[in-house]
Formats: C-alpha cells, sequence, structure tokens
C-alpha cells in the first residue's frame, strides 16, 4: 500500500516505474532483451522467407532454444520453483496430448494417421513450454522495456514502407506479396499486433488515430485486409467510443468514393462462387472443423493430424481447381480452426480459456485508458502480447508455433505471476 491508500497498481494512466519486477528481470542486459523479442518477432517469418519455408516453428524453436542457453549459463536468472513447474506442466501437457492423440486414432482409424509428426512436433512443444518463463523474466518482468518494443514497432513499419517501395530480398516463396521478412503481409499483420497496441498506449489520442489511419494505409498500400482487421482490433482498445464511432463514420463515407472491390470479394464466403482465395481458405478452415468434429464426435483428430488425415471439404475442392494445388490444409487458415479440429472440445476450452484472459486484458487497457489505474510497461506489455494473438486465433494464423504464441503465453505466465486483475 501506498501513502495515500492505493495499491502501487492504481492511480491515473500508465507509469514506466512502478509495479513489481521478478527476481533479476531488471537486471538483464538489454542487449539480450531486445534480440529475443526480435528473434521472436522476426525470425521465424525470416527463415520462411530466405529459405522458403513453410512454417514458423523452426525459427521459434530456436530462439527458445537460445533462451534456454541463455537461462543456462545464467543470463537469465530463473527460481528453482519456476524451473520445477515449468517441468511439471510440460510433462503434464505432453501426457495428455499423447493420451488425445492414441484415443483420437482409434476413433478416426484413418490410414494416413502420422503419430510421428505428432511426436515430433511434442518434441518442438518441450522445448517452447520450458523457455516460456525465461521470456517472462527477460522481457516483461523489467519496467524499462518501452524503448526496445518501440525499436521493434518501428522496425515494422520500415518492413511494410520497403515492402510498397519494392526495395527487399528476393525469394522463392509461393507467396504473391513477400512483405520482408515475411513471405506474406499477413504474417506481418498478426506479428505487429503487441507492439502496435502497445506504442498506442503510450501515445496522445491525436497520435493514436494517426497511427491507426498510418497503418490503415499501409494495409490497403499492401492490399491485406489482415493488417485494416488489426488496425481495428488496436483502435478498439486504445480509442475513445466518441473516436471510434467518429472513425467509423469518417471511413465510411470516404469508402463510398473508393473502389473496394478488391476488400469485398474477400468478404464473399460461398464457397461455390467465389475466386478468392483468401476467404476460400477462411471458409476452408471451417468446414474443416465442422468435418473434425463430426467424424470424431467432438473428440478431435489428434495433435498436428490436420491436412494429414483424409479430408473432403467442399472449399478444398474449389481451392485446388483454382489454384492446382492444395493451401493451407495443415494449419486450418487460423488457429480456431486447427485447434478445434485436432482438439475437439478440449480445443473450444483453451480457446475459452483464452478468451477470458482476452477479457480481462482488455479491460485492464480500458481502465488505463479511462485513467482508473497505472499500468507499469512490463505488465502493460504482457496485455498486449496476450491481445495481439487475437488476430492468430481467430482471422489469420500459420501454425501453433508461432513466437507470438510464446509472447502470448509468457504473458499469461506473467500476470498470473503478478496476480493482476481487471479491475482497479
Amino acid at each position: 500500500m501506498t501513502g495515500d491508500g492505493t495499491t502501487p497498481s492504481e492511480g491515473h494512466g500508465l507509469t514506466a516505474g512502478s509495479g513489481a519486477d521478478f527476481i533479476g528481470g531488471a537486471s538483464i542486459s538489454s542487449l539480450w532483451k531486445g534480440l529475443l523479442l526480435a528473434g521472436l518477432l522476426f525470425l521465424p517469418g525470416l527463415l520462411g522467407f530466405l529459405f522458403e519455408g513453410t512454417s514458423f516453428a523452426t525459427g521459434t524453436a530456436l530462439v527458445c532454444l537460445a533462451a534456454l542457453m541463455l537461462a543456462a549459463i545464467g543470463v537469465v536468472p530463473l527460481l528453482s520453483r519456476d524451473v520445477q513447474i515449468a517441468f511439471a506442466t510440460t510433462a503434464i501437457i505432453t501426457f495428455v496430448v499423447v493420451l488425445h492423440l492414441l484415443i483420437s486414432s482409434a476413433i478416426d482409424n484413418d490410414p494416413s494417421f502420422d503419430i510421428g509428426r505428432a511426436l515430433l512436433s511434442l518434441l518442438l512443444f518441450c522445448v517452447v513450454a520450458l523457455s516460456i518463463p525465461v521470456f517472462s523474466i527477460a522481457i516483461m518482468a523489467d519496467n524499462r522495456i518501452r524503448t526496445i518494443v518501440r525499436i521493434m514497432f518501428a522496425l515494422f513499419i520500415i518492413s511494410a514502407l520497403l515492402s510498397l517501395l519494392k526495395i527487399q530480398p528476393p525469394t522463392s516463396s509461393l507467396g504473391e506479396k513477400p512483405t520482408f521478412p515475411f513471405t506474406e503481409p499477413s504474417f506481418l499483420g498478426f506479428s505487429l499486433t503487441s507492439t502496435l497496441i502497445f506504442t498506442m498506449m503510450h501515445s496522445s489520442r491525436i497520435m493514436r488515430a494517426l497511427l491507426i489511419l498510418i497503418f490503415i494505409g499501409l494495409g490497403f498500400g499492401l492490399s491485406n485486409l489482415t493488417i485494416i482487421v488489426t488496425c481495428i482490433f488496436a483502435a478498439a482498445i486504445t480509442l475513445p467510443v466518441s473516436w471510434l464511432i467518429l472513425g467509423v463514420t469518417v471511413l465510411s463515407i470516404g469508402a463510398a468514393s473508393l473502389d473496394l472491390s478488391y476488400y469485398s470479394d474477400r468478404l464473399d464466403f460461398d464457397w461455390a462462387t467465389s475466386t478468392n482465395l483468401s476467404s476460400l481458405v477462411y471458409v476452408q478452415g471451417w468446414q474443416m472443423l465442422q468435418e473434425s468434429l463430426q467424424r470424431t464426435h467432438g473428440w478431435g483428430i489428434g495433435f498436428q493430424q490436420l491436412g494429414v488425415v483424409y479430408t473432403n471439404v467442399p472449399a478444398s475442392v474449389r481451392i485446388n481447381a483454382l489454384l492446382g494445388r492444395d493451401a493451407n490444409l495443415q494449419d486450418g487458415g487460423f488457429i480456431l480452426s486447427k485447434l478445434g479440429s485436432e482438439f475437439g472440445l478440449f480445443g473450444f476450452g483453451l480457446v475459452g480459456i483464452y478468451l477470458y484472459v482476452m477479457g480481462k486484458s482488455f479491460m485492464r487497457l480500458r481502465l488505463a485508458i479511462w485513467r482508473k489505474i497505472k499500468i507499469a510497461d512490463g505488465e502493460l506489455f504482457a496485455h498486449t502480447c496476450v491481445l495481439g494473438y487475437f488476430v492468430e486465433m481467430f482471422i489469420r494464423g500459420t501454425n501453433y508455433f508461432t513466437g507470438t504464441l510464446v509472447l502470448m503465453l509468457a504473458g499469461v505466465v506473467y500476470l498470473r505471476r503478478m496476480g493482476v486483475s481487471a479491475r482497479p
């Protein structure tokens, strides 16, 4: 308690110095913090851009291994309790996933079932899970992280601008609009969300509105709906309701004089007539989800089996006819599709937990916007990482093992450790 009867987390607005730190969190070099954060945000996409990779998993694994090495040599100090909890949690989840996988195989009895693929991914999961406490301490347990996050945000702006100017390395990726270091602008869209929200929370109202307009412009310039959705989501979190209403009105009037057929085509979800691959992939994700639930009676087809076991949904047939090959079968297009298809009702339970935690983070940031509480930078970034995963979960994702997933889980661990509540 402070002298005026409030707790350190209460007051008005944001603060860079309030809030408790994990032990050792503030003593870690800013260089290591910046490298770990940059690695999670950019390396998974960069490897795909340079080496025609189709998964973020390799880059994410490398960054997580680096984090574990830093912990092993003492650069990131961990409490013994953190290590014990991480090992116990990882072991329990691994056991549950394997048990669920075996039951899925028995229920579905599909000859294409690939248990080896699942087990290899479980090894990757163990690496990721064990590294979560390291990122919580290295990145979020320091309330002086503001400069580092702003640098990451600036790199996203530079990436988008250079892509618009066609200044970027060559790539053999199959993506139509590579946006260095990502193979498509949608990946930039879901990767930048947390840094965008964080930067806006530390900006004036005028600057928040300006940032939204800048990224909406970049979204239009890159012809990418995911970036535009990210901007709308960030605006809903950080702008006053009256400004949101005014913005929607102005944009609606302005849209009447623009040719928005490119974007309206992406909202055409009639799989039988649509020729837009983005909308067809989204519909395919929902159809695969429904198919998986029906064939396994709600149990799920098993970890990493989406796109491996037999599927025959109408949108997939349509995509194959238009493209000459399948697309996004293994990632479902967005994480909800993959999680629900593979884990059934249990997957929906995980989504429900995420929505609950996300709702608390949303209310916490709205209270800060209304200047009813103060939020230290470490807690603020944890909240923005939780909220940032929304785009990946429901709009456009790539696979489970992305840097943004690691940041989201690290944020949840940090907030739980700090006992943060949505109430002032």
